[in-house]
């Protein structure tokens, strides 16, 4: 017979323990199977970015180069004419998003008596500032230093982005290398190089416009929202996934009927358009509301910084006045500049090659630039027309087929001249590049 001391129902302390411990090693089991996961997770992509950047080193390598070019050229028209050379790279503009970036937007937009508005900071777009703020808080390098930190990683990842949508269309590793270094070294290039959105902005539209060409809709509507917090150039990435999707809507089934705009196959496509010009929209918006008049943006845009719509008349009055009137030689390079940036437009709307979003893309960037109106920013035009970067897809299938050294000599002096243009409007111009 059993007694009070006998543990006959009772569990042993070493079983209470053993039974304690299960859920513990199994919270501990299921952590380190998460951690694994995520681990083995980045590991794959790593290795799949490893793999897709391997192939695009050249480009961004002569991107670099091309940069350490501008700013050599830089240091030597500050040398040359006694003034600063590191502060130049964050003037004008770079003023601006320094103080975003710094402070913040204003409150309130101020007005003078008559109703004008004054300069004001909400002129420019908070994607770039927001990033040079975060690498500054990061770092705590001054908004000037991590500016330049944004402009140079942000360029890097636009070459490369640059160089896999040349790849993308035409299949060549030459052409797609050519292709980003001419971008590099286009005549308004040298703002790559200074605290400036343009290299951030590229960064979203080529890897944008390649989303749009592999039909990743949500990829796609991600970089349009962030092309649209940088420049309202996005409007011409939204229009390429417009007609991207577009042409998914007008494609015809099995049975000879359209997709149509409901069709499940046309809902991604459809919906990423939609959403895709929110973010540009909603700041414009926000800037309307600050001005307490639904055209805000435009209205300081044309009041205080003097940009409109003009549907290009400004820019062939001043064109002509350069060309048949003796004036300072920087504007007559400039209607040159312009002139050959018409002329590749035209050239790679002949290419049927290449899909049509990406003409759509370069067209209304080229419209964009072209259309607005210059009272102060004529010489601005080759910054303008920088993101239109699909113009020289024709011209990097003709280089391909020159000998590399002519082919190098051309890029040395493009980067050259774009750094001695930009150096000259700032140190002896005087003036915004």
């Amino acid at each position: 017979m059993s007694t009070p001391s006998t543990p006959v129902a009772e569990t042993p302390p070493a079983a209470e323990k053993d039974a304690s411990s299960v859920p513990a090693t199994t919270d501990t089991t299921g952590a380190a199977l998460v951690v694994e996961r995520l681990r083995s997770a980045a590991g794959d992509t790593w290795h799949r970015t490893s793999l897709s950047f391997r192939p695009a080193r050249t480009a961004v390598v002569g991107y670099l180069i091309a940069r350490a070019i501008n700013l050599v050229v830089l240091g030597l028209m500050a040398f040359a004419t006694k003034k600063p050379f590191w502060s130049m790279v964050g003037s004008w503009d770079g003023v601006w998003f320094r103080d975003i970036a710094d402070f913040g937007y204003v409150d309130k937009i101020a007005v003078s008596p008559t109703g004008k508005p004054y300069w004001s900071n909400v002129e420019f777009f908070p994607g770039y500032p927001w990033a040079v703020r975060l690498v500054s808080d990061l770092t705590g390098l001054s908004a000037l230093d991590a500016g330049m930190v944004v402009t140079l990683v942000a360029g890097a990842v636009a070459a490369w982005g640059l160089y896999a949508l040349g790849r993308e269309v035409t299949g060549s590793h030459r052409v797609a290398t050519l292709f980003a270094l001419l971008w590099a070294v286009a005549p308004g290039s040298m703002v790559l190089t200074m605290v400036y959105s343009e290299a951030l902005f590229v960064a979203f539209a080529s890897w944008g416009l390649l989303a749009v060409l592999r039909r990743q809709w949500t990829l796609a509507c991600v970089l349009c929202l962030l092309a649209g917090l940088t420049r309202n150039t996005a409007f011409a990435l939204v229009a390429a996934l417009g007609v991207a999707a577009l042409a998914i809507v007008l494609e015809r089934r099995e049975d000879g009927r359209r997709v149509g705009l409901l069709a499940p196959r046309a809902r991604r496509p459809v919906l990423a358009t939609l959403i895709s010009p929110l973010a540009c929209v909603g700041f414009i918006a926000w800037v309307g509301w600050l001005a307490g008049r639904a055209d805000g943006w435009i209205w300081i845009q044309d009041k205080a910084f003097h940009l409109r719509m003009d549907w290009g008349v400004s820019t062939v009055q001043w064109m002509n006045k350069y060309l048949t009137h003796v004036g300072r030689p920087i504007y007559v390079v400039c209607t040159f500049v312009i002139i050959l940036s018409v002329g590749l437009t035209i050239w790679s709307f002949r290419d049927r090659r290449t899909p049509l979003p990406v003409h759509v893309y370069g067209g209304v960037v080229m419209f964009l630039a072209l259309t607005t109106s210059n009272d102060w920013f004529f010489h601005s035009k080759p910054r303008f027309m920088l993101p239109a970067f699909t113009i020289v897809l024709p011209l990097a299938r003709l280089m391909a087929k020159w000998p590399r050294g002519v082919v190098i000599s051309v890029l040395i002096a493009g980067a050259a001249f774009s750094g001695w243009y930009v150096s000259f409007l700032l140190y002896v111009i005087n003036t915004n590049p």
